[in-house]
């Protein structure tokens, strides 16, 4: 290894070619004001794109529904399964359904907030279809858990197309209600459930879900341009979201309109399905980088709802040992490629894993601190990412750990659509890269 002279206050920069051995390969710097202070920002890192894993979508706090089309991921499409229970017992009882005609049966989802959309919100043509099996609480659904459904589509105009207002409530009877979508579904089904009133399967939530097992909310928005709608991110716990069955009883009080609730809560089984045509992305840039992890790659790709993950390597790091230093920080740092849709923004935090010898993802020993000490939040103004991994990389230095493959992985992938084309450590302007602070002794 070269000696150094150390000047105070000066700024050295050395930069060793990359034909050298790979413990030379390497750009040192003099901090400025810090004498002791080494830092080498140009370690190798071998980074490229794998398929993620599915991803638990079942009790979480939100739901996505829609689809569109992202010239470098493809068509992604949203939908969701979800149980109804009865707002009360015995409904009907004392009640025939030949004596009730039905007005109207509405399904209202009401959006997350302010958080109600990844993407656009132009109108989609949304599909809901009943479930042909039982789901039960206790089991765990994933974004590959296509469900079995019966017979024709429920929505009252099918292929009608509706448009989103997230951002202004509808106004039903003179009441402002909550931001929602609301899907008008067909009188079939509401006759269906008028003729169940009084019977077995109206006597509690258990028995209606053996008659009604739930429902498949998703889209058909057919062939779409670049960009158009999106996924709509929604509040199913929220009170407004039910579907509301409104009738009358043509016999008794045939001016009288009346409502059932027909409620989604935490008791019903809720999850987000997911499917993806990488074929239709335009750029072909991630099946390319899909297909080939040996290269280091200029660029690679992350997306939520078990979507893409990037892989990251370092190696020949465990040259660095020794050498009369101790390693004061290793910050990884992640650069967003390129500029990006301000409506399909990044992930406001990505999390890194390591693989242990099992193959499975675990923690690194720097998120014993918690995931602030680790950070990986998104800094928009530099349009970067950055992760003090320094505990992961001493103990690689020390031999405690061998170096392997980290893992980055969106945060909140359950829950959000969020995706993020990243600068690899092969990008010509502003690559990945592993920066380490070393002090001499």
């Amino acid at each position: 290894m070269m000696q150094l002279p150390l000047i105070a206050g000066a700024l050295l920069f050395v930069s060793l070619s990359s034909c050298r051995k790979p413990e030379e390969d390497l750009g040192l710097d003099l901090l400025p004001g810090d004498p002791l202070g080494l830092v080498i920002d140009t370690v190798q890192l071998h980074a490229y794109t794998v398929t993620d894993t599915v991803v638990r979508t079942s009790a979480l706090s939100r739901n996505l529904l829609g689809s569109y089309l992202d010239t470098e991921f493809g068509l992604l499409r949203a939908g969701v399964v979800t149980q109804l229970r009865l707002s009360a017992n015995n409904i009907g009882s004392g009640q025939t359904g030949a004596n009730l005609e039905p007005d109207s049966l509405v399904l209202s989802l009401a959006f997350d907030g302010a958080n109600y959309a990844y993407g656009n919100l132009n109108a989609q043509v949304f599909r809901v279809h009943e479930l042909a099996q039982d789901l039960s609480v206790d089991s765990l659904y994933y974004t590959d858990d296509v469900p079995t459904i019966q017979g024709e589509d429920l929505v009252a105009v099918r292929g009608g197309r509706i448009t989103p207002q997230p951002l202004a409530g509808p106004v039903i009877g003179g009441d402002t209600l909550l931001p929602q979508l609301r899907i008008p579904l067909s009188n079939t089904l509401a006759r269906r459930l008028l003729d169940a009133f009084g019977t077995q399967s109206f006597e509690s939530s258990e028995y209606f879900l053996q008659f009604f097992k739930g429902l498949y909310i998703t889209v058909d928005n057919g062939t779409q341009l670049p960009f158009e709608s999106g996924l709509l991110y929604l509040n199913l716990l929220n009170s407004a979201s039910k579907a509301t069955l409104y009738y009358r009883d043509v016999v008794t009080a045939p001016d009288e309109q009346r409502s059932l609730d027909l409620l989604i809560n935490q008791n019903c089984v809720r999850y987000t399905v997911v499917e993806r045509d990488l074929d239709q992305a335009l750029s072909g840039g991630l099946n390319a980088a899909l297909a080939d992890t040996n290269t280091n790659a200029a660029t690679t790709y992350v997306q939520a709802l078990g979507g893409m993950r990037t892989v990251v390597r370092m190696p020949g790091i465990e040259a660095l040992a020794g050498e009369g230093r101790v390693l004061a920080k290793a910050e990884l740092v992640v650069p967003v490629k390129g500029s990006y849709n301000p409506l399909l923004a990044p992930p406001s935090q990505l999390f890194i894993f390591r693989k242990d010898e099992d193959g499975d993802d675990a923690f690194l020993p720097d998120q014993l601190g918690g995931i602030g000490a680790i950070d990986g939040t998104f800094n928009a103004s530099d349009r970067v990412y950055r992760f003090n991994i320094t505990r992961y990389v001493q103990q690689v230095l020390n031999g405690t750990l061998e170096e392997g493959r980290l893992m980055l992985v969106p945060g909140s992938s359950g829950v959000s659509a969020n995706r993020a084309v990243l600068a690899g450590p092969a990008d010509a302007s502003a690559p990945m890269r592993l920066r380490l602070t070393f002090t001499t002794f």
